[in-house]
């Protein structure tokens, strides 16, 4: 008897509610989805740099991480820098738009594609879309918890796939 091994699809997902991706996993995995989840903007560069993946969902709203070296939270220097996002989404968002522009280190070993990439968070604010649509994130890649759910994700990831055929 002959086995053919189905293989899935990963997609990344930073979110730092695991119940969340828990909820949704499972069901993305009968469409063929494998879900590698992290909470925390280490974790998603740390799997970045190893991993190959043909959706990025993120969270705006998500944790540091345990090694954040390139990103401080120390008061001073958010007061610094009048650019510095509450959400570390955005920020972790911004620091991979900053390192394709400058095509360095980072860029290098992750090749990160921001048209593969779809928020999927109860941040709704015009300001912060307009900031994620001028790095490369679609405008219909952009969704809102709770109007979005499981189906509407679905449609993104799919479409995302068609776009790249």
């Amino acid at each position: 008897m002959n086995k053919r091994l189905i293989e899935l699809e990963k997609i990344l997902w930073i979110e730092d509610e695991y119940e969340e991706i828990i909820e949704y996993s499972s069901r993305l995995n009968r469409l063929g989805y494998l879900v590698d989840p992290v909470k925390s903007a280490s974790e998603a560069i740390d799997r970045l740099q190893k991993n190959n993946y043909a959706a990025y969902i993120f969270d705006l709203k998500i944790l540091p991480g345990k090694n954040e070296d390139w990103l401080t939270l120390d008061k001073e220097k958010r007061e610094a820098n009048p650019e510095f996002e509450t959400y570390l989404g955005v920020e972790l968002l911004r620091h991979l738009h900053q390192a394709q522009q400058e095509k360095n280190d980072l860029w290098q070993k992750t090749h990160f594609d921001f048209k593969k990439v779809i928020i999927f968070s109860v941040v709704n604010n015009k300001d912060i879309s307009k900031k994620l649509i001028s790095f490369g994130i679609p405008e219909e890649q952009i969704l809102y918890k709770p109007s979005s759910d499981l189906n509407t994700l679905a449609e993104a990831i799919a479409h995302m796939k068609i776009g790249d055929k």
